[in-house]
């Protein structure tokens, strides 16, 4: 039987809606209200998607997100370090870090996999999961909150929630 994973980024923030970086605001920046209308959406969405695992970074902006998701589908999410945001390590530890998740969910009995984490974190995990060996540019080039990733047997699709 073949895994399906459900993947989305955490809601707008302001980094995300100006194309930039969290710097100081790394672990405390929010979600903006503006961007709850398409996490709505993709919760409403989810709700009819059965899943048995689901996980997100800890990180504020995906508890915040995670907690909307939560409130209309019922499901409850485990926190895991690991798809946490890139932090200040060295790139080695942070492409390990990602790649022990992966390991653990394919060599895992679950089955519809929902992750809730960050822009680069979605790319290197489509990277591994739907093509092999993600290039540099392909995990710099991240989706924009309120898209879900879906990926099954390689194949990937997106389902954008902002309109």
């Amino acid at each position: 039987m073949s895994k399906t994973y459900y993947i989305f980024r955490h809601g707008e923030t302001f980094a995300t809606k100006q194309k930039g970086w969290y710097w100081y605001k790394l672990y405390s920046a929010t979600i903006l209200e503006e961007g709850k209308p398409s996490i709505l959406r993709l919760a409403e969405y989810l709700k009819k998607i059965p899943t048995d695992y689901n996980v997100s970074s800890p990180f504020l902006r995906c508890r915040q997100t995670v907690g909307i998701v939560s409130a209309i589908t019922g499901k409850e999410f485990k926190f895991d370090a690991r798809i946490g945001e890139h932090t200040f390590e060295f790139p080695w530890v942070f492409k390990n870090r990602i790649l022990s998740f992966v390991n653990e969910m394919e060599n895992s009995d679950k089955q519809n996999i929902l992750i809730c984490t960050h822009g680069v974190i979605i790319q290197m995990l489509i990277g591994y999961l739907a093509k092999e060996n993600p290039t540099l540019i392909e995990s710099i080039v991240a989706p924009f909150p309120g898209v879900l990733i879906v990926i099954k047997d390689g194949k990937l699709i997106d389902i954008n929630f902002n309109k």
